[in-house]
């Protein structure tokens, strides 16, 4: 009993196998792709609605005309099998070719081939009856096809029967003509005869549990194409591939839905949020931006350092035409907050502060980046232009630009050149530059730029953002030889 004990403690205790744990779905994520993706799926289904809608305008009518055959059933035929077993008998029989044959000599223009693309017979077992439908380019042709159909089987019809009742009534008399004379005959001919008199009844009723009940008659509208119809089909299905691609795009592109998603995958919080440029503001919309520049302003100064001039680097992960418009908004509220403000445009491969700020086209940081490479520090500092006597402290604001130049170039950043630039700019008595600088994920970047400044700042939108862009910005900033504040988020999103 003791080993039996110790053998029953040496095995293992099976668990039961619990599920794994449902993944919950994140329905916030999807519901803002479908926001972010709204205009492609208005275009998709706009296009496919009003394709589908020209289209059914365009094409031609067709319309049905419908007849009607009533069969009379046999009261001997007590079975509902025999009589749903001559219904589908005499449905296929309205399609044969003979019938065809003959109602396309009743119908000018028509063949067999043709009218069999046409016609099309249906059963009615619940009514004992058989539809016949044609179709044609024209109401009056529809009805007159679908008449012809049937008349031309009713008659054909008739026409087998009489021909089979003729058949009897011949037979019969080829057998009195072998029976008279005989003595059977005395018996068997009146009989016979008395069957000859009811073939010839039957003659005179032949066909008639076959009857045409309901002539077609040419119909008011076409049955296709329906253009409201179609369309309110189109929309729908438009509707649903709409949702489906832009379903599809945020699994393959996924993009980043929340301003707390651009946190976390970043590692750097979020400044501000600040309205991106959709064309005319209203006075309402326009005081929010100053507002909004207003606190980023604020918000920067507070973060750089206190003490003598402070460089701020704006960048982006990727080339972003809202990028320069930040630079510039923040420029000027800086300004109007009482810093002697100097905005640089170091983005050489698209200059742009110069058309934003309506300046015209002059020498600029190109042509002071191509004297510093020469050791022509004389040249590059002339060519920096300081602020007004009144604004050489804090508390009066003033507002340079310092443009890309004439002959703006990526290949004029070098070391030296850029350590001669901002040590004159270090002389000059603005209190606060802000350099416009290349994207992030750029092969050039603003690397070299970044162990000049005090901080730099990212413009961000999350439209454009994907969670690995965010994870080799996350790389790119931390990499900066400088301060990373944070991001600034366009849109208003915060």
């Amino acid at each position: 009993m003791i080993e039996q004990r110790e053998a029953q403690t040496a095995l293992p205790r099976l668990r039961a196998l619990e599920p794994p744990p449902e993944e919950s779905i994140d329905v916030r994520r999807y519901v803002n792709a479908l926001r972010r993706s709204r205009w492609l799926i208005a275009a998709i289904v706009v296009g496919l609605t009003a394709m589908v809608l020209v289209l059914s305008l365009v094409s031609a009518k067709t319309y049905t005309a419908q007849a009607t055959i009533l069969f009379d059933e046999n009261p001997s035929l007590s079975g509902s099998t025999d009589a749903q077993r001559q219904l589908a008998t005499i449905q296929k029989l309205t399609m044969t070719r003979d019938v065809l044959a003959l109602s396309a000599r009743k119908l000018p223009g028509e063949t067999v081939s043709t009218l069999a693309g046409k016609v099309n017979a249906s059963v009615d077992p619940n009514a004992n009856i058989v539809n016949v439908t044609a179709s044609a380019s024209s109401p009056t042709a529809a009805a007159r096809t679908a008449n012809a159909v049937s008349r031309a089987f009713l008659a054909r019809e008739r026409a087998v029967e009489l021909g089979r009742l003729q058949a009897s009534k011949t037979r019969l008399t080829d057998v009195i003509t072998q029976l008279r004379g005989t003595r059977e005959g005395k018996a068997e001919i009146p009989l016979i005869r008395a069957r000859l008199s009811e073939i010839s009844l039957s003659e005179a009723t032949a066909g008639s549990e076959l009857q045409l009940a309901d002539p077609a008659t040419p119909p008011s509208a076409p049955t296709s194409p329906r253009p409201v119809r179609n369309a309110a089909f189109a929309f729908i299905a438009a509707l649903f591939v709409g949702v489906l691609v832009a379903l599809g795009r945020e699994r393959v592109a996924p993009r980043v839905a929340e301003a707390r998603d651009l946190e976390r995958l970043s590692g750097f919080p979020i400044l501000a949020a600040v309205p991106a440029s959709g064309g005319t503001q209203s006075a309402e919309g326009a005081t929010a931006e100053r507002e909004a520049y207003g606190v980023l302003a604020a918000v920067v100064a507070a973060q750089l350092p206190q003490q003598g001039q402070q460089i701020l680097l704006v960048t982006s992960a990727l080339a972003d035409k809202e990028k320069p418009r930040v630079a510039a908004k923040l420029s000027r509220a800086l300004a109007q907050n009482g810093e002697a403000t100097l905005v640089v445009d170091a983005d050489l491969r698209r200059p742009t502060l110069e058309r934003m700020f309506g300046m015209e086209r002059a020498p600029g940081l190109a042509e002071i980046l191509a004297a510093a490479r020469h050791g022509d520090t004389h040249t590059a500092a002339g060519m920096i232009l300081e602020p007004p006597a009144s604004a050489s402290a804090r508390g009066t604001g003033s507002l340079a630009v310092l443009g890309a130049g004439e002959a703006a170039s990526p290949a004029l950043v070098s070391p030296d050149a850029l350590e001669i630039l901002f040590g004159e700019l270090r002389k000059s008595a603005f209190t606060f530059v802000v350099i416009h600088g290349p994207p992030l994920l750029e092969p050039e970047g603003c690397r070299s730029w970044a162990g000049h400044v005090d901080g730099a700042v990212a413009v961000s939108r999350l439209a454009r953002m994907s969670p690995g862009d965010l994870v080799e910005v996350r790389d790119q900033l931390e990499g900066l030889d400088t301060t990373v504040l944070g991001h600034i988020l366009l849109d208003g999103k915060a």
